[in-house]
């Protein structure tokens, strides 16, 4: 690993007990919790979700620097030395609690040569320290100042796409909408990967979700397109969509009834099948060989869309 970029590591445990004394609070088991509690309890999930992320290792990159957009941490990843390379703003999943750039190393460096693109993880603001819609808000702002200065980087500012993963994959597809009515530069594609895009739906993760939203969300209503994107009345503007779903995940009709509605509204929309893979399939590239498979086609319709339709790209 370039020397720029530190390993995923976890010495987020509470400070007050060993983990061997601590039953494992997971996200479906554990109440919304006194503030003091609250803090500990985060900084323990994130590490553990950082655990399980260090499996994911990826391939060398041709370039690796660490940056800072719009006032938040980034990290470029550069797959080769391919002069204006096309770009994807990489937003982690995590369900808008855990994950950062760290734990996502390995992910980052595999959606970097299977697309064949330059790969800007960001480090967007987390909920509960910073609730809706600070991430938003850090996309948009990233997606602007990339704009105007990826060129700087290698980049070809007219080929920048956004690309998430569950929480991540909602705020790709919100910050598509408000780019598209702001009339701010408009991405090249989207890909969304097993994304929660209707925040009503609890199906299959009723605590879980309760729990995460309440600190997430807050009292925000949940039928606003820009927290629930498929309830979205408008979709017309939005860029080229790849939708990426696993058939053993209870998101997955969100995913494809997106597919539709894109389509319908007259957007270039293709959903892609995981057959036999289930929610988080990105956290299993380093032990389940479907997965590397799928992020191969997936990849492959990237491709497709940015390096074989240069004009349809980033603009104001």
């Amino acid at each position: 690993m370039p020397g720029n970029v530190k390993a995923a590591t976890s010495t987020n445990e509470p400070s007050d007990q060993t983990e061997a004394e601590i039953p494992h609070m997971s996200l479906l088991t554990v109440p919304i919790l006194l503030t003091g509690q609250l803090v500990r309890w985060v900084e323990y999930e994130r590490g553990m979700h950082a655990r399980w992320m260090a499996d994911v290792t990826g391939p060398s990159m041709h370039q690796v620097t660490d940056l800072v957009i719009a006032r938040r941490p980034a990290r470029l990843y550069r797959p080769s030395a391919d002069a204006a390379l096309p770009a994807l703003v990489y937003l982690h999943g995590g369900g808008w609690v855990l994950g950062d750039i760290d734990c996502y190393d390995g992910v980052a460096r595999r959606l970097a040569v299977a697309c064949n693109t330059a790969v800007v993880s960001l480090g967007y603001r987390r909920a509960p320290e910073h609730p809706f819609p600070a991430a938003l808000e850090d996309t948009v702002a990233a997606m602007e100042w990339l704009g105007a200065h990826g060129g700087e980087w290698g980049m070809d500012a007219s080929r920048i796409g956004l690309a998430g993963d569950s929480a991540g994959g909602q705020l790709a597809a919100a910050a598509g909408l408000r780019l598209a009515a702001s009339g701010g530069p408009r991405p090249a594609l989207q890909l969304l990967i097993y994304p929660a895009l209707d925040l009503r739906d609890q199906r299959g993760y009723p605590d879980i979700m309760t729990r995460v939203l309440s600190l997430y969300l807050g009292s925000r209503e949940r039928t606003d397109g820009e927290v629930s994107p498929l309830l979205a009345p408008d979709l017309a503007g939005m860029p080229p969509t790849v939708i990426a779903t696993a058939e053993h995940d209870v998101l997955h009709p969100q995913g494809e009834a997106f597919a539709a509605r894109l389509q319908d509204a007259g957007v270039a929309a293709t959903h892609l099948f995981g057959q036999g893979l289930q929610h988080g399939f990105l956290g299993q590239l380093g032990t389940v060989p479907a997965t590397a498979d799928f992020l191969t086609a997936i990849g492959s319709e990237v491709r497709r869309i940015l390096h074989e339709a240069p004009d349809a790209g980033l603009r104001a």
